[in-house]
């Protein structure tokens, strides 16, 4: 009878926790990209000093670091994964990157410089789709190419520091963090 017991419980268990993933996976709509307008009800939220960003580097190193201080002098904990093009132009480096920040449960992953291609297109679906299985949103910094899935990131951020009518990097990054209304292209500057 005990045996018996421990099968049951364990099933309610394993079905709780495969209902629990499910509820983080917003139905048509990216994770990050939830809400058309924003609620009427005022609520708690991440504030920027407890957010916390997984930043993969890309191969403008340069480039990477106007964009992590830009968000570190707003007080946004980043964590960055540098670039390694050592395998399939980094690829593999960067998807590994972005499932150690998964695990980690950032609030938000930021890929500068994403590539996606013929030959890494399977790898990237799934690393992405693990993020939103995680109900952890994905922005796409300076990309060179997007998914085709749009449920696989929130937004593409593309620096431009010229542009009067960017919105700083930080806002954008906690627009997405707080799920609140936002274009699915957005350009930002690193400049305060």
């Amino acid at each position: 009878m005990n045996h018996r017991i421990r099968a049951v419980v364990s099933a309610v268990i394993c079905a709780m926790t495969v209902v629990s993933l499910s509820a983080c996976t917003p139905v048509n709509r990216a994770v990050g990209d939830t809400q058309d307008t924003t609620p009427e009800v005022a609520h708690d939220s991440v504030h920027a000093s407890d957010a916390e960003v997984g930043f993969v580097g890309s191969e403008d190193s340069a480039a990477d670091k106007l964009a992590i201080d830009a968000l570190a002098d707003e007080g946004i904990n980043v964590y960055y994964a540098a670039f390694n093009a050592a395998d399939d132009g980094g690829a593999a480096t960067a998807q590994q990157s972005v499932s150690d920040f998964v695990a980690r449960s950032v609030d938000l992953v930021v890929i500068s410089g994403f590539n996606i291609t013929g030959t890494n297109n399977d790898s990237w679906v799934q690393t992405l789709t693990n993020a939103r299985e995680a109900g952890i949103p994905v922005a796409l910094l300076n990309p060179s190419s997007l998914p085709d899935d749009d449920l696989l990131y929130a937004a593409s951020l593309t620096v431009n520091d010229r542009d009067a009518n960017a919105s700083r990097i930080s806002d954008a990054v906690m627009t997405i963090i707080h799920d609140e209304p936002h274009e699915r292209s957005i350009a930002v500057s690193t400049v305060s």
